[in-house]
């Protein structure tokens, strides 16, 4: 696991920084998997808010088929001859229902504000017991990602993480719902997201802590929430 920490401080120098960060994640989700049974070489596979393209890359050449999404256009899926499309995955998604063996979707349900639409299109596509893999840094993780934007200052409540980084960097924002790029940031738990799952017509077959050898996902109360820096969702229709 460490190996991602050098990658991680480095993923903001350019956009090839950030995808070799993504590749390295991918490929350790790609075992991750194989060890719970899954094989994606027979799979045709869907990427939500596929984004700079770095877990694309390594997708694409593990499935059977491929096609990675995002809500605006991006020419590098195209000059890296990814199959891609733009939609918002807030709405109804553009694919067959029941046309897709398995969903890869990382970091997008915190920072939608009525997530139900997006586990509802999933269970649509998804073919029968077809799987979704959804990985979310839980939002009062102790870790460099817990909190996003907001870190150490989340920990304290909104009102108070606000107006601390407003103070620091000079900036108006009124709620964590106007925070990100458009997009809101929800404080979700394990739990909120495990319930959505649930109610979006889902059995959950696992919760993991992504590369980790220990599953903090698991542990009681808040502590899971504290100490796991990405709980992947393993589910299926």
């Amino acid at each position: 696991m460490f190996e991602i920490i050098p990658l991680a401080l480095n993923r903001k120098r350019s956009p090839e920084h950030y995808r070799a960060m993504q590749e390295y994640i991918a490929r350790r989700t790609l075992e991750e998997l194989a060890a719970r049974g899954v094989d994606l070489s027979r799979c045709h596979v869907v990427e939500l808010a596929a984004g700079a393209g770095g877990y694309s890359r390594t997708l694409r050449d593990s499935a059977r088929s491929f096609l990675a999404t995002d809500l605006h256009p991006n020419p590098y899926f195209e000059e890296q001859g990814i199959p891609f499309i733009a939609f918002d995955a807030t709405r109804e998604f553009p694919l067959d229902a029941g046309s897709v063996d398995f969903i890869y979707t990382s970091s997008l349900i915190e920072h939608l504000a009525e997530p139900e639409n997006l586990l509802r299109e999933c269970k649509r596509v998804l073919r029968r017991d077809g799987l979704l893999y959804l990985t979310f840094p839980p939002f009062y993780s102790l870790s460099l990602v817990g909190g996003h934007m907001f870190k150490p200052f989340h920990l304290f409540g909104e009102r108070f993480a606000l107006r601390a980084y407003n103070i620091l960097h000079g900036t108006a924002i009124e709620s964590y719902a106007a925070a990100w790029q458009g997009y809101g940031l929800e404080p979700l738990t394990i739990s909120d997201v495990a319930g959505l799952i649930r109610a979006g017509g889902f059995e959950i077959v696992d919760v993991y802590t992504r590369m980790s050898p220990v599953n903090t996902a698991k542990l009681p109360w808040i502590l899971k929430d504290l100490l796991t820096w990405h709980a992947c969702f393993l589910a299926r229709a």
